[in-house]
């Protein structure tokens, strides 16, 4: 059986990095980007199981990106853990939610983001 595929963008390289030595670590397959624009397209291409999307990035923020796969019909829209390290409005919030997505605060421990994961994944029909 492959590993479920992890679709992350996040507009900060550390993060970025660091988020993807440790899903890879744990056995997921990981792809990665630093827009919402080249999001949707490994999003397409790629039809990850899982997204792990920063709110804030140039090209879309990782709300809009969310809106935008559901929009596809050829790709059903994978859970969705979003990422922050600034503030947000109750109306975004009020959205994650309303989607069943997950919101992380930046810093985070690995622990927290890899919990996460395995729990959307288990609820998700991969």
């Amino acid at each position: 059986m492959k590993p479920p595929t992890i679709l992350v963008a996040d507009d900060d390289p550390t993060i970025l990095i660091a988020i993807s030595c440790r899903l890879e670590n744990a056995g997921y397959r990981v792809c990665t980007t630093q827009d919402g624009y080249q999001a949707l397209a490994i999003a397409r291409r790629e039809q990850p199981d899982l997204m792990i999307l920063d709110i804030h990035m140039p090209a879309g923020s990782g709300v809009s990106v969310r809106q935008r796969i559901e929009a596809i019909d050829e790709i059903t829209a994978p859970p969705v853990i979003y990422i922050t390290g600034n503030e947000i409005s109750q109306s975004t919030i009020d959205q994650v939610e309303h989607h069943g997505a997950r919101l992380i605060r930046k810093p985070f421990e690995a622990g927290e983001l890899l919990a996460n994961v395995s729990e959307l994944l288990a609820l998700s029909p991969v």
